[in-house]
């Protein structure tokens, strides 16, 4: 047991219908954490670093200046390829379908956007691992979180531009033929590369629209120009690539500009640290000036150095632009050093 301990949290509450999923989904079946060992090393279009250190939510912040940089569609799935999330998802919005249907037939935007908030107030509750980690301590930050989430499917489904093309794909996803590869695996066999260039046109013009329209600058994250659509761009690659042949991923992977993204975890040397907003024990790489803490996710400063607490003598690392905090092991109020 460490030196430093934080209070103990209550008993959880009972499994929502995502742990349940996830439960299953890490029993062991092959065909579910197929291709599960990735781990995202994109660099920071803020400071040039790479990821170095695994994330513990899907959010993939830099190692070196916190920056957000891509999106880990196996960690939002509980370590797996099984697309959980989408699932969560696709259960949430089931009651709401027709609601939504409607909403898009009328050109409905505020009843669109009525069922989304519902859709996504839930989903993020259920689904913690798929959002940024702020979420889960900071109240504002998770409405602003599903506001941005909102304002971003209310863009991309009432924009009449989508609906042709939207039509399409249905047809496309439809027309795939899947090939058994064992219990509950398969590969996608043709018609494949026709969807996924069909995507990359509808992204795009989804992402255009929202810049334009101001709806990328609701992000509570701030994430730099390029790195939203390039996140969707993984989520994307992710998922499917459990059901292609290596090389077809490769491929995948390089029609999105994401070759490379995508390697084994390699342990390195490491620093330990403590988040002075929480407690909590991380490790940061050296020559680091700002991280997200995995716990709380405030933005440390760890350039600035740590601050011990008069009370306990912990060494505490201070959110950015904090001066002064309640020690998270015993309460002693602590001025930044």
């Amino acid at each position: 047991m460490g030196l430093f301990n934080r209070k103990r949290r209550d008993a959880p509450p009972p499994p929502t219908y995502a742990q349940q999923l996830a439960e299953y989904a890490t029993a062991g079946s092959p065909a579910l954490t197929a291709r599960s060992d990735f781990v995202k090393k994109s660099a920071c279009t803020q400071c040039g670093g790479t990821k170095q250190l695994p994330s513990v939510t899907a959010y993939v912040y830099c190692d070196y200046c916190g920056a957000l940089m891509d999106f880990d569609f196996r960690l939002a799935n509980s370590g797996t390829n099984a697309g959980l999330t989408n699932t969560v998802y696709h259960h949430l919005a089931a009651p709401w379908q027709a609601s939504m249907n409607n909403a898009r037939a009328r050109g409905d935007a505020d009843g669109f956007r009525m069922c989304m908030r519902a859709i996504y107030t839930e989903w993020v509750r259920q689904c913690p691992q798929a959002v940024s980690p702020r979420c889960a301590n900071d109240e504002d930050f998770r409405e602003r979180m599903i506001t941005y989430l909102v304002e971003s499917a209310t863009s991309k489904e009432m924009d009449p531009r989508q609906q042709p093309l939207e039509a399409e794909m249905q047809m496309r996803v439809n027309s795939l033929v899947r090939v058994p590869m064992g219990p509950n695996a398969w590969r996608v066999a043709n018609g494949f590369w026709e969807m996924a260039k069909l995507y990359k046109r509808q992204m795009e013009m989804a992402y255009a629209h929202m810049a334009e329209t101001g709806v990328l600058a609701l992000d509570p994250d701030q994430a730099p120009a390029g790195v939203p659509l390039r996140m969707e761009y993984s989520i994307y690659c992710q998922a499917w690539l459990p059901h292609l042949s290596p090389e077809e991923g490769e491929r995948l992977l390089e029609l999105y500009g994401l070759t490379g993204s995508y390697e084994k975890y390699e342990e390195i040397d490491t620093r330990s640290t403590q988040c002075g907003g929480c407690g909590m024990h991380l490790m940061t790489v050296p020559g680091a000036s700002a991280v997200i803490c995995d716990g709380c996710g405030r933005k440390l400063d760890i350039g600035g150095g740590s601050s011990p607490c008069p009370g306990c003598s912990a060494p505490l690392a201070f959110p950015v632009g904090v001066n002064q905090l309640p020690c998270p092991y015993c309460g002693t109020a602590t001025a930044r050093a």
